[in-house]
């Protein structure tokens, strides 16, 4: 269990799900306010948490914002997409993020275009439909997480989406630090997609295992563009960037101006409170971070398990453990976002989150995979699943 201080200073955290920028607060030493659309039981348990009516996401976190208690605030995944509100918010109490960029960013056309100036490979993008011979996909503006995306097969396009040449490769994140002096890149994590054993929707963000390690040509081709979108854009704190990587070229397929899933993974790889950094950008009397500075050791991996079908989340099984030893903020947990007993969960909703740590990439993904195969258990009777192999 973390104890802070009675001066430490508070965070208010706004998004669809606050748990884990507020378990990257209380490692940062900061006292997280949260507000999110599941108010779930682990994070409950640590943090002040109010829970958003799904009728009010996201306009609620305005009136919110009002009678919220003093402190700066940030955002997490979805309200990258709502400017407005961003910048609403932002002129009530000081925001640790980005505002003033945010229309640009988002704009996919206006970063292809930025990457085309720099030199960087990217996919093609277009805003209207593209030849159906070639391999598109089509996305939905202001998406996140991957939903809403799909091949592109021709036909009527649904309305504000946009067009993006399908690159084939490995799926990976890279995660930055900007402020007034440059930027820097923290490190890139393997990205589950669209994973079955999660029952994730194809194309479905649903988890990440890390460290991954390129080569000095790759690492190279990720600094600069990290370089690239500091130049066109005015980015300031965590943000990152999406990829494929494809014959060991990375390809930006989408850019996240806010603190992403794929933090807790580097925090938890490193030992390095990341969200301290981002503080510093924006608060400049903050102590200065305490940051490990050994090298990367052991992998681990983060999944986020979809239902198969509906349920009514139970009020007993492997999850109760980490609920019952919580443990300290630095302890891997074996579940996160663990939903309160008697929640209804619809079918292709995630459930829950859990991790592990194993000594390789490879182990590391069988871990999991055991994992979700205990939930299918668990949640849906299943068990005729084959074992999973430190080769998956």
């Amino acid at each position: 269990m973390i104890f802070l201080s009675l001066m430490a200073q508070r965070l208010l955290i706004f998004g669809a799900s606050a748990r884990a920028a507020a378990f990257s607060a209380l490692r940062a030493g900061l006292d997280p306010w949260c507000v999110d659309l599941f108010a779930d039981a682990d994070l409950e348990d640590r943090c002040s948490v109010l829970r958003l009516p799904a009728a009010d996401y996201p306009e609620g976190f305005a009136d919110v914002s009002v009678l919220a208690p003093p402190g700066p605030w940030m955002y997490t995944g979805g309200l990258e997409n709502r400017s407005r509100l961003v910048k609403q918010i932002a002129r009530l109490r000081q925001l640790w993020g980005m505002d003033s960029c945010l229309d640009a960013i988002r704009a996919p056309e206006l970063v292809a275009l930025a990457l085309e100036r720099q030199g960087a490979p990217s996919p093609r993008v277009r805003m209207k439909p593209p030849d159906a011979t070639e391999r598109w996909l089509v996305k939905p503006l202001g998406g996140a997480g991957g939903t809403g995306i799909r091949a592109w097969d021709g036909g009527e396009p649904p309305s504000r989406v946009y067009f993006q040449e399908f690159i084939a490769g490995d799926s990976c994140a890279t995660l930055y630090l900007a402020d007034d002096r440059g930027v820097a890149l923290l490190g890139a994590t393997h990205q589950l997609v669209g994973v079955d054993w999660l029952h994730a929707a194809p194309f479905h963000y649903c988890g990440s295992i890390g460290p991954l390690l390129p080569d000095a040509a790759v690492r190279a081709a990720l600094e600069r563009l990290g370089a690239g979108l500091y130049a066109n854009f005015e980015l300031r704190g965590l943000f990152g960037v999406d990829c494929v990587l494809r014959d060991g070229v990375p390809y930006p397929v989408e850019v996240n101006p806010r603190y992403t899933a794929s933090v807790e993974v580097h925090e938890h790889v490193t030992g390095s409170p990341v969200l301290a950094l981002h503080r510093a950008v924006f608060d400049k009397s903050a102590p200065a971070p305490v940051l490990y500075t050994g090298g990367k050791h052991e992998a681990v991996g983060k999944a986020i398990f979809f239902a198969r079908q509906s349920l009514v989340f139970p009020t007993d099984g492997p999850w109760m453990t980490t609920l019952r030893q919580p443990g300290d903020v630095w302890d891997l947990p074996a579940f996160a976002d663990i939903p309160h007993a008697g929640t209804p969960i619809k079918a292709g909703r995630p459930v829950l989150t859990f991790f592990a740590r194993a000594g390789s990439v490879a182990a590391c993904m069988a871990a999991l995979r055991a994992t979700a195969a205990d939930l299918d258990r668990s949640l849906f009777g299943e068990t005729d699943r084959p074992p999973a192999s430190v080769e998956a």
